[in-house]
Parts: structure tokens; C-alpha cells; sequence
């Protein structure tokens, strides 16, 4: 006996064989019917016999084994596209088969008007190997000359070992299958199915699939039925309520496919999984929700629920009472147009994955006329939600807590009497002179160091109420006689210090004079007008250490004020340590 003989009779001994008997049991004949193949030959013999719920492979080939055309199977059988298919050889999706092409053969494997059918070994595209069981029918041409093969290729590995009513009418996993006409009358029920409602198969054929669906749920079923009237190339699912024989409802989640174009099932597949426990989990999980919604209501921060498009869908009352906007105007505007602006100053958002967003800070404006600062977070809620992705938005205000906040930073870098920056802020406008300094070149910086000639003086004689007036008002005009881009500074009591940035000397000579002029006009303090003088020292970088300037300033001032005052003295080559 040769290897074709053997395989043919693997074929007819094997329990992997696929015979007829489910579909007598959907009423659809397997006699068989002339076809137009992708050569454009009617073929004369027998079609091959599609059973049960298989998805099958349908593929056209030459003789030399060149796939024509392939059917829509050919995605889920052997993992590749249809359309990529035609052109390439049948070797590599089953090798045997192709050394099997050829006229001499052929003749042998489809004598006397048979379909052949073998089980062989057969690839996927990504490497996989299974079981295949292949039905051969003959294309010939008008004289009858062998023209070409179709085959039809379906993935049997899983039914190995089965028996072949609960191969024709059971898919993998936990899901049973129902075949029906399209008015939705069983016509077959697999054993799954069967136990899964608890029915004996021929008393589901005497029913009809509404009659099982509870009554809330029937539209959902027929409107997926009808969407798969409407188009069978597409597979159309339900979630509904089914009762079994002892009246006990059960969630399933169904998936109906319209084969009634298929002259081998001629009727609607429906597959059923039960979910019952799915759901039960979900109910479980919205009561849980509800019990922590009593919590989100009585929180301090606002919490706001918004979808993929940032309407919100819900908010709490604490929302409602720092946005000043009532709870019912809240739902259904767009919380990114609402929060969508930084304070003044303030850092811009940065993404994160998937879409968060960092917490950030915004301004806003409040309905009662106050500016408000939020702390905004949002985070993306998981796609198992009921009302699919969205944001979780939470709303706290902050505004007490950065008005604190930049107050304390106030008073640590400015002088509270003046409002001039201190010593410490001087320390890094310094800094920042030097970096600009050596980045740009151009001119160089000084530093004016001025001490207030008989201030002492008015502290005694008026009291220091007069004596703070005076230095307020020596803070106003030096602001007023400076250049914008320097810095007066006061580093406590009646000593002042001003930065100039890209001078030169005869500038650094420019502004002192202007200062002497502005301080040496009479002050309006508690008790009648004073008038006071200056001591002024200068140092220029270049020629000294911009790291210097502060202390050589005030070498020349101490020497100035040493000299009867009112004078201005610059530093000196001896004055450097």
C-alpha cells in the first residue's frame, strides 16, 4: 500500500474525520452543487462538507500548487490575510499536500467523483504547526481535464480524540453554540449549550431563542441579530439575561455570525459564554461605589469625573462650592476650557504616560470676584469603567497656603521696612552679574556701597517713626535715579548698595552723581524737614574681583566717611585682600 492510500485511510479511520451527521441536524443537505472556482472552471465534482461550527480555510490552487484565490478564513485557520495569500505556493502552509499536486496523483486521490479528505500537517504563518483535516475537490474544464484543486483547510488539533457530534457543534473555551434560521428558531444546539441551559437538545429545538431571553433584555438581541442580517461579514455580540430549565437566569454574552449564505450551515451561529459571575462582580462593584461616593461627597477637595473629552459627568459638592459654579451647571462643561490656566508665573504641566497629567497649579478666577489658585490633579480612569476611559479631576485650593508661602519667601530675600532686596538676594544678583558677565563680555560691573551721613542724628532727635520715614523715602529715590536694569539693595540699617550691570567707569561716575543729587534734597519726616548726606564708595570689575566688589565698596566708603563725609571715594589696587 503506498503513502496516499495510507492517508486515505487514516482519513476513514480516524475519530479527527468529519462527517455530515451535525448538519443533518441543522437541516442543510450535503448534496452537491456546481461552483465557479477563482479559475473561472465550473467544477464538476462534489464540494467538500463543511460541519459544524469550524471555521474553515477555503484556497483555490493550480496544479503546480499555486494559490489563486483564498476565503476569509484564512485570518483565523492559518493566521495570514486572504488577500495576502494568492501567488504564494501551498508548501508553506502544508507541505504534504503539495507533492500530492500533480495530474497522476490527483486522479488517484479523487477517483470515481469522491472528495478526498486527508489529514495532514499544516503551518501558520507565525510558526505554529497543527492538525488538519483537508477536503480536495477536483476543478475540471468543459472536456473534463483536471484544471485545479479547492481545498478546504480546517484546524482540527483540539478535536483530537472527541467525539464527532461534540466536534460539530462545540468551540473551544466554556462557550456552547446554537445554529438558528433567522427568525431566530433553534435548528441545533451543541451539547455545551445544552448543559449550559440545562435542556435535553431536542427540547431546545422546539423553542425559539427569545423565548429563553428575558424580556429587558430582547431588543438587545434582536438589534444584534439584525446588524448581522444587515451585514454578514461582520460578527455581532449582546450581553442579555437567558433562564435555563429550572427558570434560574444566567448573563451570557453572545456572539452571533450570519452563515446563512453558507449553502453548508444555512443559518445564524450563535455562540454563547456565561458571565453570570462577571457580572454579579460588577453589581457587587457598583454598590461599592455607591458606598464610597457617600465618602467623595463629605470630602474637602473637589472631585470632578470627566470623560475622554474632557466634559465633566460628575462632580461633589465640595467641587461645586470651590468653583463656585451649582452642581447641575457643572455637568456637561469642559473642565480643560475651565482649568486651563497657569497662575502667573507658574510652571506649565507636564504629560506623563498614557495621557496624565502632573499636578499642577492654576488661576482662577472665581465667580464672587476673588482670584483663586487650584492645585489640579487628573488621572486617567481604567478602560474596565462602566462609562469607558475618562479622568478623575481633583480640585484643591491652595491659595492661602502660596500666599503664605511666597510671603515667607519675601521676607526672606527683602528688606521689610523698604521693600529693597536684602543682603541674601544681593548675594545672588551678584552671582547671576558675574555668570552674564563672562557669558556676554562687554562692560564690566560695579558696585556703589553708600552709608547715610547724620541719620543717627534724626533717629535721636525725632524718634525712629522719623527716622524709618527717612529711609523709605532714601529707598524711593534711589529706585527713581538708577538705570532699570540695576539693583538697590539695602543691607540694614542706614546702608544701601547698588548693582550695576554692563558700565563702565565714567557710567558707575554717572549714576553716583545722580544719587548725591537725589539724597541731598531735604526729607519730610515727623517734626519738619532734615536733610542728611552720603558717604559713597566705588569698585568697577575690571579691574578688581567681581566676587570682591562688595567688600572694596565699602573699604572706600569707610575712607570717604573718614574724610568728613559726603564724599565718594573709589576702591583701590591696596584695597584688595
Amino acid at each position: 500500500m503506498d503513502d496516499l492510500e495510507t492517508r486515505r485511510l487514516r482519513r476513514t479511520l480516524t475519530p479527527t474525520a468529519v462527517t455530515a451527521a451535525p448538519v443533518a441536524a441543522t437541516g442543510v443537505s450535503a448534496a452537491p452543487a456546481a461552483t465557479t472556482t477563482a479559475t473561472g472552471v465550473t467544477a464538476a465534482a462534489p464540494a467538500p462538507v463543511v460541519c459544524g461550527p469550524w471555521t474553515a480555510c477555503t484556497l483555490s490552487l493550480g496544479l503546480d500548487g499555486t494559490i489563486l484565490a483564498a476565503g476569509s478564513g484564512a485570518r483565523e485557520v492559518l493566521g495570514w490575510a486572504p488577500e495576502d495569500l494568492p501567488g504564494s505556493h501551498v508548501r508553506g502552509l502544508v507541505p504534504q499536500l503539495a507533492a500530492e499536486l500533480g495530474e497522476r496523483h490527483l486522479d488517484a486521490l479523487l477517483a470515481d467523483g469522491e472528495v478526498a479528505m486527508l489529514v495532514e500537517e499544516g503551518l501558520a504563518r507565525d510558526g505554529r504547526a497543527f492538525t488538519a483535516s483537508i477536503s480536495l475537490g477536483a476543478e475540471r474544464g468543459p472536456a473534463g481535464e483536471l484544471t485545479g484543486v479547492t481545498a478546504v483547510v480546517r484546524d482540527v488539533s483540539a478535536e483530537l480524540g472527541r467525539g464527532t457530534g461534540e466536534r460539530a457543534g462545540e468551540r473551544a473555551g466554556e462557550q456552547a453554540v446554537v445554529v438558528t434560521d433567522a427568525d431566530l428558531s433553534i435548528a441545533y444546539a451543541a451539547r455545551a449549550a445544552s448543559q449550559l441551559l440545562g435542556y435535553e437538545p431536542e427540547e431546545l429545538l422546539a423553542r425559539g431563542v427569545l423565548q429563553l431571553v428575558h424580556v429587558a433584555d430582547q431588543p438587545v438581541v434582536t438589534a444584534a441579530v439584525d446588524r448581522a442580517l444587515a451585514d454578514p461579514d461582520r460578527d455581532e455580540r449582546f450581553l442579555a439575561r437567558i433562564h435555563d430549565k429550572a427558570r434560574r437566569w444566567r448573563w451570557v454574552e453572545g456572539t452571533v455570525t450570519n452563515l446563512l449564505d453558507d449553502p453548508d450551515v444555512l443559518g445564524l451561529v450563535v455562540a454563547l459564554r456565561d458571565v453570570t459571575d462577571r457580572v454579579r462582580s460588577r453589581e457587587a462593584l457598583r454598590l461599592s461605589r455607591a458606598l464610597h461616593r457617600a465618602r467623595v461627597e463629605a470630602a474637602e477637595e473637589g472631585i470632578v469625573v470627566a470623560g475622554e473629552d474632557g466634559v465633566a459627568r460628575y462632580a461633589n459638592a465640595a467641587a461645586s462650592r470651590l468653583l463656585g459654579i451649582p452642581a447641575e451647571q457643572l455637568y456637561g462643561v469642559d473642565l480643560d476650557g475651565l482649568l486651563d490656566q497657569p497662575p502667573a508665573g507658574g510652571p506649565v504641566p507636564v504629560p506623563r504616560a498614557h495621557g496624565e497629567v502632573s499636578p499642577r497649579e492654576i488661576g482662577y478666577a472665581h465667580p464672587d470676584g476673588t482670584h483663586r489658585i487650584f492645585e489640579v490633579t487628573r488621572d486617567a480612569l481604567g478602560d474596565d469603567e462602566p462609562d469607558g476611559a475618562g479622568w478623575l479631576v481633583t480640585v484643591a485650593d491652595v491659595t492661602e497656603r502660596r500666599r503664605s508661602e511666597r510671603a515667607l519667601r519675601h521676607r526672606a530675600l527683602y528688606d521689610q521696612l523698604t521693600g529693597l532686596p536684602n543682603r541674601y538676594l544681593l548675594r545672588d544678583r551678584l552671582e547671576m552679574a558675574a555668570a552674564r558677565q563672562q557669558r556676554a563680555g562687554g562692560h564690566g560691573t560695579a558696585v556703589i556701597f553708600l552709608d547715610l551721613d547724620r541719620f543717627k542724628a534724626v533717629n535721636d532727635t525725632r524718634g525712629h517713626a522719623a527716622g524709618d520715614q527717612l529711609l523709605r523715602q532714601v529707598a524711593s529715590r534711589l529706585g527713581a535715579v538708577v538705570r532699570a536694569t540695576d539693583t538697590v539693595c539695602r543691607l540694614g540699617g542706614d546702608e544701601f548698595v547698588v548693582v550695576c550691570e554692563d558700565i563702565d567707569g565714567p557710567g558707575a561716575e554717572s549714576v553716583v552723581e545722580r544719587v548725591r543729587t537725589a539724597l541731598r534734597r531735604p526729607y519730610d519726616v515727623a517734626g519738619g524737614p532734615v536733610e542728611v548726606g552720603a558717604s559713597i564708595g566705588v569698585a568697577l570689575s575690571p579691574p578688581h574681583p567681581l566676587d570682591e566688589l562688595v567688600h572694596l565698596a565699602d573699604l572706600a566708603m569707610y575712607r570717604a566717611k573718614h574724610r568728613d563725609g559726603d564724599r565718594t571715594g573709589p576702591a583701590g589696587p591696596d584695597d584688595q585682600r
